[in-house]
């Protein structure tokens, strides 16, 4: 069953934002902790969530870095903490993987997969836990780490099977400089990787339209600027009766879920409204 979501910084008002998005159909929320994972996230507002048929996910601080043993002990608890929240939660917790800096992926590749195992095992010393509770996020810029390639890497490589990788559809458009994703079949091609090389048939996605330069993600669009075309990709699962959980993260993020769910209802009546805006897309590229 799909599910429609937003991504928002946790706050001290987040049970009226749930009531909220109660009142709109938003179905998902993904909440963003920007210095810390809580320990203590409210139980209220778990129950309340639950009342009100809302999945809740959450995203790691954008703090994760192996370029020291410092910085990498720190990613480490950054991980276990957010380990340890969706386990409670029986969700997952979304992070990055951080900047190449001065290596590449294949230098820091044993030290990012050593430090996310020794999350995962101190973890177990506070939950039992059989389910993904990780999600490994494609990139948006050519400077971080978050290639699909490097993601399905780091995932194959881990102990266990707890992590997924989060696809950002908008990312992937910005590395590729707008070149990719653009049709029925280039979403497609992601999927069956996903399918074959880690077995997935339920997703956890993030989606907006994108502002790029040179490979690098600048800010979040409406989706409506079909960059990427997202309809398509709604097309796709459609045909292939996946589960999937999409956070929108445009500025106008509940506005733009309404009409994507629209045009999930009938995928058809919005391809030529793609085909359009494909056909204008460089009109918004940065050059």
């Amino acid at each position: 069953m799909p599910l429609f979501g937003v991504a928002r910084r946790y706050g001290k008002d987040i049970n009226t934002f749930l009531r909220k998005l109660h009142e709109n159909s938003v179905e998902a929320y993904e909440i963003g902790f920007v210095y810390g994972v809580r320990d203590d996230f409210p139980e209220e507002t778990i129950k309340l969530a639950e009342d009100l048929k809302i999945k809740l996910s959450g995203h790691i601080p954008f703090f994760i870095s192996w370029s020291s043993e410092e910085k990498a002990l720190k990613s480490v608890e950054h991980i276990l903490r957010g380990i340890k929240f969706a386990a409670r939660l029986q969700t997952i917790a979304v992070f990055h993987l951080g900047y190449y800096g001065t290596k590449s992926f294949e230098e820091l590749r044993h030290t990012i997969v050593g430090g996310i195992n020794n999350a995962i095992d101190l973890a177990k010393e506070y939950h039992n836990f059989s389910n993904p509770v990780l999600g490994i996020e494609t990139t948006g810029k050519k400077s971080e780490i978050g290639t699909l390639d490097e993601v399905l890497s780091v995932v194959s490589d881990l102990s266990t099977n707890i992590a997924v990788p989060v696809i950002d559809w908008a990312h992937i458009f910005a590395r590729s400089n707008g070149k990719f994703p653009r049709s029925m079949d280039d979403f497609r091609m992601i999927l069956t990787r996903l399918e074959d090389e880690i077995g997935m048939k339920s997703f956890h996605f993030h989606g907006s339209g994108i502002e790029y330069k040179n490979g690098q993600e600048r800010r979040h669009l409406s989706v409506k600027t079909c960059r990427p075309p997202l309809p398509y990709l709604l097309a796709v699962l459609d045909e292939a009766g996946y589960d999937y959980t999409l956070i929108v993260e445009s500025p106008n993020a509940i506005e733009d879920l309404i009409w994507l769910k629209e045009a999930s209802k009938n995928p058809e009546l919005w391809f030529s409204f793609v085909q359009r805006q494909i056909g204008s897309l460089d009109r918004w590229m940065i050059t």
